[in-house]
């Protein structure tokens, strides 16, 4: 238990020197200071944004030592600590003054033309998220197990920390992906550990509730945004997310606060200076995750179809555009330009078709395999159903939206017209439009969630004006599957509130929940830091020494083709600087499936028995897991 204390406190010390790092910023825009709500989450997710930044620049020069990190984050927090009590003296001494009105006030007596929602509704609605955010968090506290987090989220922060440096690694296909989160991950991997980057995604998929919050207050009035972001928190997907280091519910925040302050200027008129907090959350939404460019699009689009329909907003508009766009930028481009000197290509491996055309590794920008709808009007009007009903085809159950939306978004055709909703499902319109073209993985619809979210709190507002057996069916039904939400995200943690208590090790829970942790174990004891693994698995963030995907590595060499005998592959793969293989086999037909080429190449029969070139460390089989999986796995050396 103590454990799990020390990195829940290394985890607040992080979210509180990045508060330190960002209230400047923020106080000195002078666009929110007497929302108290808006200033904690803007001056956070501000200053995650320069530290990230930091952190990169660091790498950069070479300086990526812990001691460095831990000075400081230790500065910051000391300052975000004065930060925090300066601003509660401050509102203390407005509270005091009867000509202060605060925005908290108004919230009170909530200015929107609509009823507030029942006082048994919020906090129906808000003990819900609190429960699925709970469950969560007993999941963030247990080691990471996602395969995406192990292969380069918490993987490549691990060996920029090794070397101190943010160095290119030819044979990693995400070490020149924008890694903006993953550095915020290194944050925590210098103070703590893996557990504790779980931890600051779990804040992030919080901070998309608040952020969420802060779009819809100007449009729902903010009780009822608060429900808004309730709803937010409950999508299985997100409450899944944020058990473990990945990036989408950090980039679905990012996203979201820019498109909160571009909506204060574009639709609600107000002081230009909200547009450079959108630029900045743009550009660290720019630097989080590829996706961020399609949204950028979205955006466009959706600016353009304003510019003509809203002649009096043309001028807000033009602004709007190319100030978000120099300072995203600005905060963001940089891990586009570093891509461009590595690979020759900035938004590698994509655009094949564009860039490094010859390249074996070169993906073009509409792949057939990742449309699993297929590309026609027919698709698209199957789309919700299919992603909602078989989430499984587009990137995993894990990733599921929930069918919240698809019973309650029809509504909005008999619901009368809201000021400035339509703008932002114009948005969400615009890039399910791009998503259903490119990439139909069912996790990167995060982005559109809240403005989701505020057109259901919306359908839910103008359900009662229906009957009253009709309202009561449909608030049954919607108030059962956010039950369920709830109820999910506990259950699926159930596995690991041992080790998040306390009441299991974390090496005991490895043993039992992640595959290759076994072999992990017996590598860091019998190998040297300088030995060098070649892998079929993905996963390599609990192994010591050096692990290169061999997938990559083949792809590369085409080492294979000279491959006749096992003698022939020790010493091509010796010569490549290789003394080691884990061999990672498929028992099953489902699940990720390993390629076997390594393994084929490694079990060609040799002359004699006692000429065989390798020799077996630990062989070891796991399964069947949950989607029922079975996999070998085999550490061997070679001679």
């Amino acid at each position: 238990m103590i454990v799990t204390l020390v990195t829940l406190f290394i985890a607040g010390s992080i979210f509180l020197a990045a508060f330190g790092l960002g209230r400047p910023i923020v106080r000195g825009l002078r666009v929110l200071e007497e929302d108290l709500l808006a200033v904690t989450v803007w001056s956070i997710v501000v200053g995650l944004i320069l530290a990230g930044t930091i952190l990169a620049l660091m790498g950069l020069l070479g300086i990526l030592h812990v001691s460095y990190i831990a000075i400081l984050t230790m500065m910051s927090g000391f300052w975000g600590a004065g930060e925090v009590i300066r601003d509660q003296i401050q509102r203390y001494e407005r509270s005091r003054d009867p000509k202060t009105l605060t925005v908290d006030a108004l919230d009170e007596n909530n200015e929107s033309s609509w009823p507030a929602p029942s006082r048994w509704l919020g906090r129906v609605v808000l003990a819900l998220a609190a429960v699925a955010c709970l469950g969560s968090l007993l999941g963030a506290l247990a080691p990471p197990t996602a395969g995406d987090a192990l292969c380069y989220h918490l993987e490549l922060p691990k060996q920029f920390l090794a070397h101190n440096a943010l160095f290119f690694h030819p044979y990693h296909d995400n070490a020149t992906f924008p890694l903006l989160v993953e550095m915020w991950y290194l944050w925590a991997l210098a103070l703590d550990g893996p557990v504790a980057a779980s931890v600051i995604h779990w804040g992030a998929g919080i901070l998309l509730g608040l952020a969420t919050v802060l779009l819809a207050s100007p449009i729902l009035g903010r009780p009822w945004a608060w429900i808004a972001g309730a709803v937010v928190v409950l999508v299985p997907g997100v409450t899944n997310q944020m058990t473990a280091p990945l990036n989408d519910v950090a980039l679905a925040l990012l996203l979201t606060l820019a498109v909160a302050a571009w909506w204060r200027v574009v639709v609600d008129q107000e002081d230009r200076r909200w547009l450079v907090l959108a630029g900045v959350a743009a550009g660290g939404a720019l630097g989080t995750k590829y996706i961020a460019l399609v949204f950028a699009g979205a955006m466009g689009a959706t600016s353009c179809w304003m510019y003509w329909r809203r002649p009096r907003r043309r001028r807000a508009l033009l602004e709007a555009a190319v100030t978000i766009s120099i300072l995203a930028v600005a905060f963001g481009g940089f891990w586009y330009v570093r891509a461009a000197r590595h690979r020759g290509n900035p938004v590698y491996p994509f655009a094949g078709e564009i860039f490094a055309q010859d390249a074996p590794h070169a993906k073009t920008t509409l792949p057939e395999s990742k449309a699993k709808l297929g590309r026609s009007p027919l698709a698209a009007i199957q789309a919700p159903w299919q992603i909602t009903m078989h989430p499984e085809r587009f990137g995993g159950r894990g990733h599921q939206l929930g069918a919240l939306w698809l019973v309650t978004l029809p509504g909005l055709f008999w619901t009368r017209r809201l000021r400035g909703l339509h703008g932002l499902l114009a948005v969400a319109l615009f890039y399910g439009f791009f998503w259903f073209l490119l990439r139909q993985n069912v996790r990167f619809l995060f982005p559109i969630l809240p403005m989701l979210a505020l057109g259901t709190v919306w359908v839910w507002i103008e359900m009662r004006r229906l009957p009253a057996l009709p309202r009561v069916l449909a608030a049954t039904a919607q108030a059962g599957l956010l039950l369920a939400f709830a109820l999910a995200a506990v259950e699926r943690t159930t596995d690991r509130a041992a080790v998040a208590l306390g009441l299991e090790s974390r090496e005991d829970y490895l043993f039992r929940a992640e595959p290759s942790y076994p072999a992990a174990s017996i590598a860091n004891v019998m190998l040297e830091p300088d030995d060098h693994i070649l892998s079929q698995d993905y996963r390599a963030f609990y192994f010591n020494c050096r692990v290169t995907q061999e997938s990559v590595f083949r792809r590369e060499t085409g080492y294979d083709r000279e491959i006749t005998s096992p003698s022939q592959l020790s010493r091509r793969l010796r010569r490549a600087g290789f003394t080691h293989l884990l061999l990672a086999e498929n028992e099953s037909s489902r699940g990720i499936q390993f390629d076997p080429t390594l393994s084929r190449l490694a079990e060609l029969e040799p002359a004699s028995p006692a000429l065989r070139p390798t020799v077996t460390l630990i062989d070891y089989r796991r399964g069947p897991d949950c989607d029922g999986v079975r996999r070998r796995y085999r550490l061997v050396m070679l001679r």
